[in-house]
């Protein structure tokens, strides 16, 4: 399982005829000696594992029915491959391990990251020609995760996991300094607005939940100092990618040039006009692309499962993130470990914000980081201590007796 968690970000270590990674291989490796010796967990998120199950199926039901009826039912089979073994199988293997595994194979998570965004850096400064499944034609690194804006957003994702294992004592401060520069120079070299957003966004929400609000001035006066020594000095030392996708248009007020979000807009102008006559059924896996003037599936999660697999399907894709708000207020109400339940729900809030600019989210780099959040919350909750009963109140007063 550590090899899978650490291989999960590499996505470009895959067969190439079908979509397996090397981190499926040995997971389903794991999968099979795990169901021989009968140590497979059913219950991998906890109290919300019911929850969870019933997501699923409301929203693989709904592309379903909606294929076989008004799509093309011979898509089905991938689709229910690739879902079924990223968020019920990948649950099962990796969830329901104790407190101290997880927290292990977290920290392995956070090592894959900062693997990837070194490695990535390398090939776009010393490589000549570089695969263009790691650097696209435009210079904007792609690592391993073979995409920019996804490695972007989990690169902010593992800054959070960084500062949030520090704050609880899992990290020292030295490997804080040698992972984040790594993580923060490859977010830059993604050349990625949403990469962006999603750091500011996620290391914001971390510091105003778990920090001593006393030290919010002093945080917000350090990211403001910060920010304009990057737009003071950020040409002697930015990559240029990032200079020009994304601060020079966010400093000339001109969004339209920082990336691609005139082209999103059109493809959830076209599922907006759709979504009205795809309420009950959808129109059936991968058939938005075949209507669109685009030719591309809408970048937008929420509104491809609408129209696609029609409201049922969406409802089923917010249950996901209703599993988490579950785990996360039974932790707040069993006064479990606070910073487990803080990472989570803001790399939860991160998914939420980030599923509104992706399509699909069947590939293992997504799924595998709020599974292993996921999982320690359920774990922190079994390490709470039984509280001690309070003890019982006669209700017969003692009689004082008079000497």
């Amino acid at each position: 399982m550590a090899a899978a968690v650490v291989l999960a970000p590499m996505n470009h270590v895959k067969l190439s005829s079908v979509y397996v990674t090397a981190s499926d291989i040995v997971a389903l490796m794991a999968f099979i000696l795990m169901l021989a010796n009968r140590t497979l967990s059913l219950k991998f998120f906890g109290p919300a594992t019911a929850f969870w199950f019933m997501s699923f199926f409301a929203f693989m039901g709904g592309l379903t029915v909606s294929s076989v009826i008004n799509g093309n039912p011979m898509a089905l089979p991938n689709t229910f491959a690739q879902y079924g073994y990223s968020l019920l199988v990948l649950p099962m293997v990796l969830g329901g391990r104790p407190y101290a595994q997880t927290i292990a194979l977290v920290k392995l998570l956070v090592a894959s990251y900062v693997f990837v965004m070194l490695f990535g850096a390398y090939v776009v400064h010393f490589v000549d020609n570089p695969n263009h499944m790691l650097v696209s034609g435009s210079g904007r690194m792609r690592s391993l995760i073979q995409r920019e804006n996804e490695c972007a957003v989990h690169g902010g994702i593992a800054i959070v996991l960084v500062l949030g294992l520090y704050k609880m004592s899992e990290f020292r401060l030295r490997t804080v300094l040698l992972c984040l520069p790594p993580l923060i120079y490859g977010i830059m070299l993604t050349g990625s607005v949403s990469g962006l957003l999603a750091t500011i966004f996620g290391v914001t929400l971390l510091i105003t939940i778990v920090g001593p609000f006393k030290y919010l001035p002093i945080s917000a006066a350090v990211f403001i100092a910060v920010a304009g020594l990057l737009i003071l000095l950020g040409d002697n030392f930015m990559p240029a990618v990032f200079q020009e996708r994304v601060l020079n248009p966010l400093l000339d007020r001109n969004l339209s040039e920082a990336g691609t979000f005139s082209d999103r807009a059109q493809l959830m102008q076209e599922a907006f006009a759709v979504m009205k006559n795809t309420i009950v059924l959808g129109l059936g896996v991968e058939q938005f692309r075949e209507i669109s003037s685009h030719h591309a599936a809408v970048h937008n999660a929420y509104l491809l499962a609408f129209v696609e697999g029609g409201l049922i399907s969406m409802l089923g894709l917010i249950g996901f993130f209703l599993s988490g708000i579950i785990l996360i207020w039974a932790a707040i109400v069993e006064r479990a470990n606070r910073m487990v339940w803080a990472i989570t729900l803001v790399v939860l809030l991160i998914y939420a914000a980030a599923f509104n600019m992706f399509p699909t989210f069947f590939a293992r780099f997504w799924n595998v980081p709020w599974i292993l959040l996921f999982s320690l919350t359920a774990a922190s909750l079994q390490q709470i201590e039984p509280r001690a009963p309070n003890p019982p109140i006669s209700i017969f007063r003692s009689k004082r007796v008079r000497p």
